[in-house]
């Protein structure tokens, strides 16, 4: 008897990050000798994930047969994702594919392995054991958008036990932005001028029970998030309060506009602590509703892992 656990679209998109399952249980089930990832680990993989989207490398996924790291950098609208796929066991993972959906937003060249992104049937690459394969994707993102490139790595164990691990790759919309710092009046002239139900999006976030009762070193943590994690620049002095952080940034896209012109979105953001509630209200305002959307995803799961 072969245990067979939910396949699960581990990460979901960015815009819906609580919506875990990919896959229905009964989808599951019938399918013979099938392993995916336990509903258990789910938890600690939305946090590597939530990690890896303000990071420049670490562990996607990992489980006694398999370990995912995922190393990335980007200049302006182009990035360089490096994905290894390290075989924990002592026995070869066989028949091993990893399939990136392409994205109407992402132009994309992937390399791999010999097999790696073989797609078909009897395609794959075999790892063998405590060794890795390697995918390497080159991209620039052309529009605004808020979700994350799927990922599906299926294999075989030596007793032809088939394993699918639906993923979600790191590549979020904050990972194509480039700072900007903005003097106090600047910044609010641009915060006023976006005001609109379109441009803002808006919410209200709980620090993590076992956080720390937020004080002015909590702020500094979150001015990090803002300025390290989410590549937005500090605007200083816009703020009355030292429990309001302010930042402005350009998302870059490699698309162009009649005169031959990249196609930018500036994007702002304002994080406000309610210490007394232990909350903090992250506010976005973008000309672009997927933009203001995207950034306000990626600042929620980071203020909540700060």
């Amino acid at each position: 008897n072969v245990s067979r656990e939910l396949p699960v679209d581990a990460m979901g998109a960015m815009g819906a990050m609580n919506n875990m399952d990919g896959m229905d249980a009964d989808a599951a089930v019938s399918s013979t000798s099938l392993v995916g990832i336990p509903k258990e680990v789910v938890p600690a993989m939305r946090k590597a994930f939530s990690n890896l989207c303000t990071s420049p490398s670490g562990v996607l996924f990992e489980n006694a047969l398999l370990q995912v790291g995922v190393k990335h950098e980007y200049v302006g609208a182009q990035g360089r994702i490096s994905v290894f796929f390290g075989n924990l066991s002592s026995s070869p993972l066989l028949r091993f594919k990893a399939v990136v959906d392409d994205c109407d937003h992402l132009r994309m060249q992937k390399q791999g392995t010999q097999g790696l992104l073989d797609e078909e049937e009897d395609g794959g690459c075999t790892i063998a054991a405590r060794t890795q394969a390697k995918l390497l994707l080159l991209v620039e993102v052309t529009a605004p958008f808020d979700d994350a490139p799927a990922m599906r790595i299926t294999f075989k164990n030596e007793e032809g036990v088939k394993h699918e691990y639906p993923l979600r790759l790191p590549i979020v919309a904050t990972c194509f932005m480039e700072p900007v710092t903005l003097e106090p009046g600047a910044f609010m002239q641009r915060w006023k001028s976006l005001e609109g139900q379109e441009r803002e999006c808006q919410e209200v976030v709980k620090a993590p029970p076992t956080s720390p009762a937020i004080d002015e070193d909590y702020m500094r943590r979150i001015s990090l998030i803002i300025t390290d994690g989410l590549k937005f620049g500090r605007c200083q002095g816009c703020d009355p309060t030292p429990w309001t952080v302010s930042g402005a940034a350009t998302f870059r896209t490699g698309a162009k506009d009649l005169n031959g012109n990249n196609i930018n979105v500036g994007c702002l953001v304002r994080v406000e602590a309610n210490p007394q509630a232990g909350a903090f209200r992250v506010t976005t305002r973008t000309l672009h509703p997927l933009c203001s959307k995207a950034v306000k995803n990626v600042a929620l799961v980071s203020i909540k892992l700060a």
